[in-house]
């Protein structure tokens, strides 16, 4: 104490005594902390209180029983896909309980009996039948009293306040003894008081420490306890059963094989040069709808149908040129036909050769006559090169448009092309099969046509042909979409859908493995892309281990 106090110095006595009311003071408070009633309570963590359980599983089956309350809720699921199985029927017997799990409305069963609410451990058995599938699965359920550990706890703090009260009186008296032969009544006073401080410090320190139904701060979670999803220690995650459920996981058992490799390139939907076509005029006119109406997008027409009509158009001085024709045709036509008339008249007298010539005049000047009249109003017709539907429709009624400009395109929308680059020349002799992806998840198969021989922009052409099928997805022109091409090269690995590799917080893959009932374990893998949907995992895991295919993002989310 001599930090504190100093002889003959009032002001360090005041010190000390300050020091030690403080001291008393938090004591006191701390006591009653311990002993007291304090209002609202924060509640437990989720993670400290654990029901009993017992797993078991085979190749076919994975079971999970949770106790609580002399009740067991099991979750039957199928091992390798972690697929609920809610039609099965459950022969329980554990010990001298023996019965039927009943079906519940969520997909689990339940089963009771008093047994399960008695401390002790249980040998359990689960005759299971589900549709031709049977197994048999057992394991020990050890149950606990949840007030052993309070009662331990109770004699361990009862133990230590004794020490504490006793080691108070032992430092109590030494530090008398030796202020009395020091003859310093004054610092007796203040040790005095130090002293008592102490002690009750510490008895009621360790009162509030151990006293029973309180919160002192974060501590770690049981590595296997807790009826709620958490992280673990090890990085791995705990997602009970119902979790599970909720999330929708499901996995898959891992099996090694001889994957096709693949490449990926940029393409765009194009015209098939055989299943498309465009509709053009030859002339300027104006557009007149034809015997349907003008056609509308997605309209479905038909091969020779009539889409629309272009009036031809011409200037005032060709209008004026080509009347004045008109009119010097139709007065030779009229003078021609009189001299066939004359000529006829004079038949006998004059050589039939005349007439027969003159009769040729006359109908040349009318065929003549006749063509210029009709390019003065002409029309001409659009009709459909192609069956198929109507791609783009750039007209209205009434509109004057240019000699060959694209008015309708017309696909067939089971038959397009998709052209794609690629820089690699060796490509095009390496291709097994390709698909498209206009869209995550989507995929459209297509059929390897050929390449081009001259490069365009640097890339070689490669040019695709969709198959047609039921489910086909509908690809629009100039759309672009993701070519992948399988080449004949082969690779061996783990073929896992795209969505089970996720990111770590390294920002590596990854993967997730079902390696307890309840439990799973993230994995760092590498992987390469099959197709716009599956990926091979080849290095990081091994045949027989199930890897989580969905829920995967979910299951990395817990925290």
């Amino acid at each position: 104490m001599n930090f504190i106090y100093k002889p003959n110095q009032p002001l360090a006595h005041i010190q000390l005594a300050l020091v030690a009311i403080v001291l008393i003071a938090t004591s006191l408070f701390a006591s009653a902390w311990a002993a007291g009633d304090h209002g609202a309570q924060a509640p437990a963590a989720s993670g400290a209180v654990t029901s009993p359980r017992i797993s078991s599983h085979s190749d076919v089956f994975e079971l999970v029983g949770v106790v609580d309350n002399g009740e067991m809720k099991i979750y039957l699921d199928r091992y390798a896909s972690n697929e609920p199985v809610t039609d099965a029927k459950i022969d329980v017997e554990a010990g001298a309980a023996k019965g039927s799990a009943v079906p519940q409305s969520d997909g689990s069963y339940s089963f009771k009996h008093e047994l399960l609410g008695q401390p002790g451990t249980l040998a359990v058995n689960f005759v299971v039948a589900a549709g031709k599938d049977s197994d048999l699965l057992a394991g020990d359920l050890v149950i606990t009293d949840p007030h052993a550990e309070d009662d331990h706890a109770g004699a361990t703090r009862s133990w230590l306040r004794w020490a504490a009260y006793a080691g108070a009186v032992l430092l109590l008296t030494a530090i008398a003894g030796a202020a009395w032969r020091a003859r310093r009544r004054k610092s007796l006073a203040s040790m005095l008081i130090a002293a008592c401080a102490l002690g009750l410090g510490a008895t009621a320190t360790l009162d509030a420490q151990a006293g029973p139904g309180h919160d002192h701060g974060e501590e770690s979670a049981p590595t296997a306890g807790g009826n709620a999803p958490r992280r673990l220690a090890d990085g791995g995650v705990f997602l009970p059963k119902a979790s599970q459920r909720q999330l929708g996981v499901r996995t898959v058992v891992a099996q090694e094989a001889s994957l096709p490799t693949t490449v990926e390139l940029t393409g765009r939907v194009v015209l098939d040069s055989n299943a498309g076509g465009k509709v053009q005029p030859t002339q300027a006119g104006r557009i007149e709808a034809g015997p349907r109406g003008l056609p509308q997008l997605g309209q479905a027409v038909r091969k020779g149908e009539v889409l629309a009509v272009v009036r031809a158009s011409s200037s005032a001085i060709d209008r004026a040129n080509q009347q004045a024709q008109s009119a010097e045709l139709n007065a030779s036509l009229n003078l021609a036909r009189r001299r066939v008339e004359r000529l006829q008249q004079l038949e006998g007298t004059v050589p039939q050769k005349d007439i027969e010539a003159a009769q040729s005049d006359v109908v040349s000047l009318q065929q003549r006559a006749a063509a210029v009249a009709g390019s003065v109003s002409a029309t001409e017709a659009l009709v459909a090169p192609v069956s198929g539907v109507i791609a783009a429709a750039n007209v209205v009624a009434g509109q004057v448009v240019e000699g060959r400009e694209v008015l309708f395109e017309i696909v067939d929308p089971s038959r397009m092309s998709v052209e794609a680059s690629a820089f690699d020349a060796a490509l095009s002799a390496n291709i097994a099969s390709a698909s498209a992806s206009p869209a995550p998840g989507a995929s459209v198969p297509l059929q390897f046509v050929g390449a081009g021989s001259s490069l365009r922009e640097g890339a070689i052409p490669l040019v695709f042909r969709t198959l047609p099928g039921k489910n086909a997805l509908t690809l629009s022109v100039h759309q672009p979409v993701k070519v992948t091409v399988q080449t004949k090269s082969q690779v061996k690995g783990f073929a896992v859908p795209l969505s089970a590799v996720v990111k770590s917080a390294s920002n590596q893959d990854m993967v997730w493995l079902h390696t307890g009932a309840e439990v799973f374990q993230p994995r760092t893998v590498r992987q390469v892309p099959l197709d716009v949907s599956t990926a091979a995992i080849v290095d990081g895991l091994k045949p027989g281990e199930r890897v989580v295919t969905q829920g995967a993002p979910l299951v990395n989310q817990v925290r």
